[in-house]
């Protein structure tokens, strides 16, 4: 049974809304069996990491498929940015 997958999610300077860390054409960063470590979430994310305090969780598909939004980052040159939830876009 397959109890879901770890995404490399991300909350921008503890504003309250982590969401999952993708690319703009909605590819996630995730990982199977093991969490991300921290110096894979640091490779991932470059010099932006300790601002986006970064963190490996455990997700299922339909926990994923909640996040709708998209909230782009200028750091990156809008071509990733973090993925939220509906309820938590500001």
């Amino acid at each position: 049974m397959n109890m879901g997958r770890y995404f490399l999610t991300v909350e921008w300077c503890n504003d309250g809304h982590r969401g999952i860390f993708c690319s703009a054409k909605g590819n996630p960063f995730s990982k199977e069996g093991n969490c991300h470590t921290e110096a894979e979430q640091a490779e991932i994310l470059g010099h932006f990491w300790m601002i986006l305090a970064p963190c490996s969780e455990l997700m299922s598909e339909e926990e994923v498929t909640q996040h709708t939004r998209f909230r782009p980052l200028g750091e990156y040159s809008y071509r990733y940015g973090i993925a939220v939830k509906e309820e938590e876009q500001t």
